[in-house]
């Protein structure tokens, strides 16, 4: 039996810089980090005494005979990659809810890669693992995702993430004092909306008319750069803030299904109880905000806000781990 264990990310800076459509002509910029909240997956071989042959279990239970019956995309064909010859059980737990902005999916594909490749005992890296999630969810899915979580989920931690024209990515790491970290973490307030969406649905309409947004993706890109020195310098937080409240305004113009009404009506809440910025993670449409309070101001900013689900968060440094074989 085999259990791994993959952070969820939260994408601070240079969300839509990460997909091939854009990168491969303009190079992108992507800040993130991975927070101790995790998606887990238990895969074990199945004892051959049943009359299925797969035993699927996330929000639904599946039972199949082979695995080209399987609903589920993702496990379908990571098992018709990786190992259509093993009789397999799959559990996924998840620490917080699919498609809310988090880089869900892309941890469970990660999860589920490493997983089967430890399973059927084959050496595999953390950029190899990024690299393959990237090759399922976009060549073998098609899906219309970007780069950037798959890397995330497999490295950890707080990094500037570099995608070039040749479709090669680079991943630096931005080491914090603990002092620093710990008051960056006070500025951040996670906040789930309650709305779930396909951030695919969302993110079909990101690259319409795209001859118009080069300059937004190019701020964007921008600020993911400017971030990434601030915290280098350990810089003053507050900038953040308020890059976040340009952020938000540039995810508007990026794609008008993004920012819903709302999102409009919580943005204009959070300002009112402190915020001095604030994104909506992922796609947008729905999920979790990101809101961003200034020194010592979360208890006031979430006695005075009082809307969503507040779920509090720390940065961590690892990225998908083997926690059981």
């Amino acid at each position: 039996m085999i259990i791994t264990r993959t952070p969820f990310r939260v994408s601070l800076f240079g969300g839509g810089t990460d997909y091939p459509s854009w990168y491969k002509e303009h190079g992108g910029d992507v800040v993130s980090f991975t927070i101790d909240k995790y998606c887990y997956l238990t895969t074990r071989i199945l004892p051959p005494f049943f009359d299925h042959k797969y035993r699927i279990a996330y929000s639904v239970v599946e039972t199949s005979k082979t695995f080209t019956e399987i609903r589920h995309p993702v496990v379908r064909e990571a098992i018709r990659k990786y190992c259509p010859n093993l009789n397999l059980e799959i559990h996924h737990d998840g620490d917080l809810p699919a498609r809310s902005g988090v880089g869900s999916s892309s941890a469970f594909a990660v999860g589920l890669i490493h997983s089967l490749k430890l399973l059927t005992e084959q050496a595999v890296t953390t950029r190899e693992l990024a690299d393959e999630a990237i090759n399922l969810e976009q060549e073998i899915l098609q899906e219309n995702v970007g780069s950037q979580d798959q890397v995330a989920c497999a490295l950890g931690g707080l990094n500037h993430i570099m995608f070039d024209r040749n479709s090669d990515w680079t991943a630096k790491q931005i080491k914090l004092s603990e002092a620093y970290k710990n008051d960056m973490e006070a500025r951040m307030v996670l906040v789930f909306t309650g709305v779930n969406r396909m951030s695919s649905d969302i993110q079909a309409h990101l690259f319409t008319q795209l001859e118009s947004k080069v300059d937004t993706l190019n701020r964007t890109s921008q600020l993911a750069r400017e971030c990434q020195e601030i915290l280098a310098r350990e810089g003053d937080l507050d900038l953040i803030g308020e890059m976040l409240a340009e952020s938000w305004e540039l995810k508007r113009a990026m794609n008008s299904y993004a920012i819903t009404p709302v999102l409009d009506e919580l943005w204009t809440k959070a300002t009112m109880a402190g915020a001095i910025g604030g994104k909506v993670l992922g796609a947008g449409g729905g999920g979790f905000c990101l809101f961003w309070v200034r020194e010592n101001a979360k208890v006031d900013f979430l006695q005075k806000f009082n809307s969503g689900t507040y779920v509090p968060a720390s940065i961590v440094n690892n990225g998908s781990t083997c926690i059981l074989s």
